[in-house]
């Protein structure tokens, strides 16, 4: 069939990778947009969209997340809400000729993808540092004793959740940090090493007093927002400014919205 397709035919290609995608295990995902040594980004061609999911591990955990193998619990950060505006777009784009959402993904033009060397992740409590995460090498060249692959990563913000990408209302209106890398618990050993493919779940501090008591110097969920409804308005206009953009179906805005009031309830209810 190849052979008799013409030269003139450019397919379209959509990559999409979440936060997990660039770190650890040689998940070098910034490589699909910048160049081989790392050191600026690709100019994408039209027919190639890119977008990275922002603050998730490769498949969602189940919500409430439980607590497995790894230090802290997984993220259930939902990316299937994205993926259904993504695919839309690509059926769209393949259909009828309309050209999908622009790329989006973190970039070394604006210092939102970062070398790993660089990067800042705020001192939680309890928390392990990801700058032990070794980068990335090819097998091919001699496994773990070739040159290692650029190590580039997502920038985050002084919660820890990543400021580029597609950030569905569970990063734009946080209630917790959440991130593409989680360690091996000590109970399953070695404990510096990540446990593939998954992200973790550090919820906000609730009040004041819990945030003095912990010393974590993320602002405390009752600081942030004055009540539950309040959340949940931040959380609606952030859905629907996705849906505006075609990041987010029309019909997923509610329930993201429940989502979120969900997780609002998660975090906010003392552990009995």
């Amino acid at each position: 069939m190849l052979k008799h397709m013409s030269k003139d035919v450019i397919p379209k290609i959509v990559y999409t990778n979440g936060d997990c995608e660039y770190w650890g295990g040689g998940r070098a995902a910034a490589l699909v947009h910048t160049t081989l040594d790392g050191s600026k980004d690709l100019r994408l061609p039209d027919n190639v969209r890119v977008y990275m999911i922002a603050g998730t591990q490769h498949l969602p955990a189940s919500f409430p997340p439980m607590k497995g193998a790894a230090q802290l619990k997984p993220n259930p950060n939902d990316t299937t809400w994205a993926v259904r505006a993504i695919l839309v777009g690509a059926d769209r784009w393949v259909r009828q000729g309309v050209s999908p959402p622009p790329s989006r993904y973190p970039r070394y033009s604006d210092r939102t993808l970062v070398p790993h060397q660089g990067f800042q992740f705020p001192s939680l409590p309890g928390v392990q540092s990801p700058a032990i995460i070794p980068g990335g090498y090819r097998a091919d060249l001699g496994g773990p004793s070739s040159s290692r692959l650029p190590f580039l990563v997502p920038k985050v913000d002084a919660d820890g959740n990543d400021v580029g990408g597609i950030r569905l209302p569970d990063i734009a209106v946080p209630l917790a940090t959440y991130t593409g890398w989680n360690f091996r618990s000590p109970e399953t050993g070695a404990p510096t090493e990540i446990v593939p493919l998954n992200g973790a779940f550090i919820p906000f501090p609730r009040t004041r007093e819990e945030w003095e008591r912990l010393h974590d110097p993320r602002p405390s969920i009752a600081e942030r927002y004055s009540s539950r409804e309040a959340y949940l308005e931040k959380a609606s206009v952030a859905a629907q400014q996705l849906a505006s953009e075609r990041y987010l179906l029309r019909e997923d805005v509610d329930p993201v919205v429940s989502h979120a009031a969900a997780v609002w309830d998660y975090v906010t209810t003392p552990a009995p």
